[in-house]
């Protein structure tokens, strides 16, 4: 008797169970399903980006043929992760939709910024206000209406235009095929140049050898996935003797990078970019120190 009461008792837990699981997804579904579609626009139908704000410079981005690149307040490669995030207001949903009306009691009145996406035909504003206390959503202002979306897209959007470029040194459509490290101190001797040419890296004029499995993996580890920890407009003094060297890219573009400073981080000056780029000392001493090996005479 007592096993079929615990049997009975454990089934009868077991149906509540579910039967609660079940009523809190349909609760879910029916929430989700309540949310309204902010815009029909399309991410793919813009090619450029202009946010305001009501003390600062505008920050703007313009789709080009390599990606998109910031124009204001620096002319720089744009981190596409955040420019894309922004971008993603596009497709955003509300919880509300109201008439814009007493636009003063959500901010939007005297707007914390505005988000403007264009192209040759068609421009969009989005006018972003206060924050909702409970749900710390943000009511936005758009075509008459007024909505509340996530506050991630103003926090984006509000960072300094300095976190918004694109923080490798060497951009990912940049395909380098040559090295020339002949001028930094520990390769004047050897007068360093490596090759790298359908995937193979070979020295030049060099009585040295480097190894091809060691050669990927420092470029791996260096110039092609790591992201410097800042980047920054930088004003070179040309007086000074930084130590330099060259990149040449398969376009045979050269690219010249000085050696600001070495410790306690590695300070890279891009030429062309007018960009400082810094680096950890200890993968900043890697990227200029490649895996070569010497050969005996």
């Amino acid at each position: 008797m007592n096993k079929r009461w615990i049997l009975n008792a454990a089934l009868f837990l077991a149906v509540i169970a579910l039967a609660i699981f079940t009523l809190s997804n349909n609760e879910v579904d029916t929430i989700e399903s309540k949310r309204i579609t902010v815009s029909d626009l399309k991410l793919s139908t813009f090619n450029e980006i202009n946010i305001y704000f009501p003390s600062r410079a505008t920050t703007s981005f313009i789709l080009g043929d390599y990606g998109w690149k910031m124009n204001k307040p620096y002319n720089a490669r744009a981190d596409e992760l955040y420019v894309y995030r922004i971008l993603a207001l596009l497709a955003t949903t509300s919880s509300v939709k109201l008439k814009a009306e007493n636009l003063d009691k959500f901010g939007l009145d005297n707007p914390a910024l505005r988000v403007v996406f264009s192209n040759n035909s068609l421009k969009e504003e989005f006018i972003f206000g206060t924050y909702n206390p409970v749900t710390e959503d943000q009511y936005i202002l758009y075509r008459g209406n007024i909505f509340l979306v996530s506050g991630g897209f103003s926090e984006t959007a509000s960072f300094v235009a300095e976190e918004l470029i694109d923080k490798k040194a060497v951009a990912s459509y940049e395909k380098v095929k040559q090295y020339d490290l002949s001028r930094l101190e520990q390769w004047q001797e050897s007068r360093l140049k490596i090759n790298h040419l359908n995937n193979s890296w070979s020295l030049v004029g060099s009585k040295a050898e480097i190894k091809q499995d060691e050669a990927d993996e420092w470029f791996g580890m260096t110039w092609s996935n790591p992201e410097s920890i800042t980047v920054e407009p930088y004003k070179m003094d040309p007086r000074i003797g930084y130590k330099s060297f060259d990149m040449v890219l398969e376009d045979g573009k050269k690219i010249t990078f000085y050696r600001i400073q070495e410790h306690p981080q590695l300070k890279l000056y891009r030429n062309d970019e007018k960009l400082l780029y810094s680096y950890p000392s200890d993968l900043g001493f890697t990227m200029l120190n490649p895996p070569i090996t010497t050969l005996a005479d």
